[in-house]
């Protein structure tokens, strides 16, 4: 049976807190399922001013939450807002939004539709222009390919030389044209161990599609972003997210590439945190999941169905002492079809 233990985090229930919000395009003609209309996304960023929230630079977001010798990062409210894929809509419709707040962001880029030219993209040229106005440009690989597929005939050694050639490649471009950053976002979200201390060997921070908040037990190769497009940018759930804690625990490597078992258990320690986890809720495949408890701090969750092919998640909240906060904390699985194929993206 395949067992995910998550391991205690030595500090107290006072956690620091930043939330990093992703989008893709921002308009209302292209894929539901990876877009928000430029009318949503702006109520979402006044939800931010309305909430009182402190909108950061990446890379500041990330120092200050996972800062363990304070909470003030817990208290103050702070979110970074970053976009993948460096989309034109992120240049046409986000920009004057964010332009007329004076407010950072993050565009991680896909460096071969930009260096070619292609339709729908951003040309180097209006990148450039995103940094005058508070942009950073980060690292999405070159060809946005999906990183855990091999190709035919290629073995593991092959297949991680090629993904190194992926990472550096785009890294090379983007300084080519005058953009240097350490942050990495993994296309589709998809990860493995080898990956992770691939993204750790480069130098590279890297940032998953799991969502949560950030926290000094965060995995710096794997720290949490929300998705926010289609049928999850709806503003209560939107005000839920921002609000979010990271749940009090230390995040381990975890293969989510499932084989064995189709209803991979999940392990929730919290000893030596000060938190209640008899509040713990999780969804997963089939809805809410039964929970079974070792102790009075170690929590089992088992989702009530296998978890589909494709990517799934399992998606765990706590209410914090702090009225209408919750810590949060998400799960990736992945699971190819029955005949060990790979699926198709919708």
């Amino acid at each position: 049976m395949r067992i995910l233990h998550i391991l205690p985090l030595l500090v107290c229930s006072t956690t620091n807190a930043g939330v990093v919000l992703l989008y893709h395009h921002v308009d209302t003609k292209t894929p539901p399922i990876t877009s928000i209309s430029p009318a949503q996304f702006e109520k979402h960023l006044q939800i931010l001013e309305e909430e009182g929230f402190t909108v950061l630079p990446l890379s500041e977001l990330r120092q200050r939450s996972m800062d363990a010798s304070t909470d003030g990062a817990r208290k103050e409210r702070i979110v970074a807002i970053t976009f993948d894929d460096a989309y034109l809509s992120i240049y046409k419709n986000a920009l004057p939004m964010l332009k007329a707040r004076n407010w950072p962001f993050t565009v991680f880029v896909a460096t071969e539709p930009v260096e070619t030219g292609q339709p729908f993209y951003m040309s180097w040229n209006q990148l450039r222009e995103l940094t005058e106005h508070g942009g950073e440009i980060a690292n999405h690989t070159h060809t946005h390919t999906h990183l855990l597929r091999l190709e035919a005939g290629e073995n593991e050694e092959a297949w991680l030389a090629r993904i190194k050639w992926e990472i550096t490649t785009a890294s090379e471009l983007l300084s080519k044209h005058g953009f240097e950053s350490t942050d990495f976002a993994y296309t589709y979200g998809e990860y493995n161990a080898a990956l992770l201390h691939l993204v750790t060997d480069l130098g590279l921070t890297g940032y998953g599609q799991q969502s949560g908040a950030i926290g000094p037990g965060s995995n710096p190769a794997l720290l949490p972003r929300f998705p926010l497009s289609g049928v999850y940018v709806g503003e209560a759930a939107f005000r839920d997210k921002i609000r979010s804690l990271a749940m009090p625990i230390e995040f381990p490597t975890v293969e989510p590439l499932v084989t064995d078992t189709f209803k991979p258990e999940l392990h929730l320690k919290f000893e030596n945190a000060k938190v209640n986890p008899s509040r713990l809720t999780c969804y997963g495949p089939g809805g809410l999941m039964p929970l079974s408890e070792i102790s009075d701090a170690h929590i089992i969750a088992t989702a009530l169905k296998d978890v589909p092919i494709g990517r799934s998640r399992y998606n765990c909240t706590l209410p914090s002492e702090l009225r209408g906060r919750f810590y949060w904390f998400s799960q990736l699985w992945i699971r190819r079809e029955d005949s060990g194929e790979w699926y198709e993206e919708p």
